[in-house]
């Protein structure tokens, strides 16, 4: 019936209301198509039904046309090993979320392909939680939440859960890896003993040759209501792990303990373990953090020391270690076979006489030291190193010659010319000082400051760099702009402040008055740019960085430029390379310290600006969020 056809038309949608003589035939139009509809819904629901089945139909055939389902088994293997090989998945964690568990779960003949596909499993990232404790000053665990709503009993008793769900996990990575060489990154927490010891360690930073004090305090039982822990599957975990050492390929091993001797210790297999036990090792980074367990009897050294005998292993190439309580020289590494090696110096770099024991007197390794270290290490590719702030002097020493260094970085200090002539690397690329240290800390042996230090450097290999990373706070402004001067070729810059760094505190010399440090500001951003001739301005220079790509800023500090000069800057970098003039810039990282809402890529954009290819990483000082806790595995195990 159409709408036209009842005598109701020309009152519809208007404020008639009907007489009693109408009532009876306007209900019997509303039932009569009620029922129409009502039916209607049916035929609806009937064809819905019908069309829902036939959809299902096509959709089964249609994926028999899937492009996966033909894929041979290698093929698809190999795409397995790619999607573990991708950004977001490299760093993943073994535990249930695992890009290899989830492929598993996908259907019968992929989860058979991924228990076979052994390499999918070489790979264990294993961080047990923090055991909780209880200190004179309250409760302490790795959990906030935990320890918030759980009373000690119970935290104890789900660490040791959390524990034993690890352990079975690895022992399913370790299976199902079957004889494939293995990459282990290990983040573990010894459990203290029941007596805890607490120490506080003073130290004058400014006074190297004085001996820090210790302050030791025993807790009673009444201190201590912390329940007694199993740590058998802690135990047991290590020694899963060390039974495949004849597999270890690469293995990252960062321990926190206070018992290097103990028999119980759960780390005291990885400290035995021999130079046999890992023959195919080729990349260690073994660190030991022990900030309540220095003792100065010999029997009592924190790892590693001559007694920890993978480091001698026939396979090892890389070595990055933490810091140690003896000298590096007696470590039984085979240092001619070493293309990469990271040393953060000793653990009592600036007091070097805390222990005339068995630690070795006077430990601090400096240039001297290094240059040492480095001549032993002709086949160097990449070294990282930390020397301390004052040195020994260097009088004739001769040449080391490290032909494949290609990327040479040295933390807190930045060595001078008697050290860079002994250096000759003809293939250095790149070159990263930090020196974090305030430049105020007396040095009786400095006979050049930071500053023409690193002019010094820049003169000697500024020409064949391309990556460069440095601290402007130890630069005066004529000084900065005589380093930049240096850097024709320079694809990547990075640049440091002290607010970036655990940098010490302002050290007054005397009445020494530091100079006023460099800063970046507009005028910096402008020396990277093109600009038009501005009459009786000084001359400018040569343009800073022609080929530069990536860029960053100092996080904290140093900086004074605004949203708007970081946009002049990259439009103009940009349509440079447009033209022909510059290398293209890829990615500017920049801090600020005042929030703002603009969107500078959208800014860019309708500045004409080409923005493929572009990362532009701002960020801003009340935005910095606060280090997350660490997520540990859940409560479901299914593999």
């Amino acid at each position: 019936m159409s709408v036209k056809d009842t005598p109701f038309f020309e009152h519809l949608d208007t404020n008639y209301a009907p007489t009693e003589e109408e009532l009876p035939a306007l209900r019997n139009i509303i039932q009569g198509n009620e029922e129409i509809l009502t039916d209607l819904d049916a035929q609806i629901r009937a064809l819905t039904d019908v069309r829902n089945a036939r959809a299902d139909f096509v959709q089964r055939h249609f994926a028999l046309l899937s492009p996966l389902k033909r894929l041979t088994d290698d093929v698809l293997s190999t795409l397995f090993l790619a999607l573990l090989d991708h950004p977001d998945n490299r760093h993943a964690k073994t535990s249930n979320t695992h890009p290899a568990v989830v492929l598993s779960h996908v259907c019968r003949r992929w989860r058979q392909l991924a228990l076979d596909t052994a390499s999918l499993w070489t790979t264990l990232r294993i961080y047990p939680p923090v055991l909780p404790q209880v200190y004179p000053y309250g409760a302490r665990s790795a959990n906030p939440h935990m320890a918030a709503h759980s009373p000690l009993v119970e935290l104890t008793r789900r660490w040791e859960k959390e524990v034993e769900k690890i352990l079975t996990m690895t022992r399913v990575w370790l299976e199902r890896s079957k004889e494939c060489t293995l990459t282990i990154d290990l983040l573990a927490t010894d459990v203290t003993s029941q007596e805890r010891i607490l120490s506080t360690l003073t130290i004058d930073l400014h006074a190297p040759n004085v001996a820090p004090q210790f302050h030791t305090h025993h807790l009673t039982a009444v201190e201590d209501m912390s329940p007694k822990a199993d740590t058998s599957g802690l135990t047991a975990l290590i020694e899963a792990i060390c039974d495949a050492s004849r597999r270890w390929k690469v293995a990252t091993l960062r321990l926190s303990t206070t018992r290097f001797t103990s028999i119980d210790s759960p780390f005291r297999r990885i400290f035995t373990l021999a130079e046999d036990d890992v023959p195919l090792l080729q990349d260690l980074t073994f660190s030991v953090d022990a900030s309540f367990g220095i003792h100065p009897e010999e029997e009592s050294l924190i790892p590693p020391h001559r007694e920890t005998g993978m480091l001698g292993g026939r396979s090892l190439h890389s070595v990055s270690l933490g810091t140690i309580c003896v000298d590096i020289n007696t470590l039984p590494i085979r240092w001619e076979q070493l293309t990469d090696i990271q040393f953060n110096g000793y653990i009592h770099a600036y007091t070097p006489d805390v222990f005339p024991g068995g630690t070795g007197h006077g430990l601090s390794f400096d240039c001297t030291q290094a240059l040492n270290l480095l001549r032993l290490c002709p086949r160097l590719v990449n070294c990282d190193l930390s020397l301390v702030p004052y040195s020994r002097p260097l009088e004739s020493f001769g040449t080391v010659s490290l032909p494949h260094l290609k990327s040479l970085t040295l933390r807190y200090s930045v060595p001078g010319m008697k050290f860079i002539s002994c250096l000759q690397a003809p293939s250095l690329r790149k070159l990263v000082l930090p020196n974090f240290l305030d430049t105020g800390i007396p040095n009786e042996h400095a006979a050049e400051s930071p500053e023409s230090s690193l002019i010094a450097w820049l003169e000697a290999y500024g020409h064949q760099l391309t990556e460069i990373q440095f601290n402007v706070s130890s630069l005066t402004p004529a000084g900065l702009r005589s380093v930049m001067n240096l850097l024709p070729h320079i694809k990547t810059l990075r640049l440091d402040h002290n607010g970036d760094g655990a940098s010490f505190p302002p050290t007054p010399n005397g009445d020494q008055v530091l100079p006023m440090p460099a800063m970046v500001d507009e005028l910096f951003l402008g020396q990277f740019i093109e600009r038009e001739d501005q009459g009786n301005d000084e001359p400018r220079g040569p343009l800073w960085c022609p080929l530069l790509e990536s860029i960053r800023f100092p996080r904290r500090g140093g900086t004074t430029f605004t949203e708007q000069d970081l946009l002049e800057f990259v439009a103009a970098r940009r349509r440079m390379h447009s033209e022909g003039k510059a290398g293209q810039l890829r990615e500017v990282t920049v801090m600020f310290g005042i929030l703002q809402e603009g969107n500078l890529m959208a800014q860019l954009e309708e500045m004409g600006i080409d923005v493929e290819g572009l990362t532009l990483e701002v960020s801003y000082v009340s935005r910095i969020p606060l280090r997350p806790e660490p997520v540990y595995p859940g409560d479901e195990y299914d593999f």
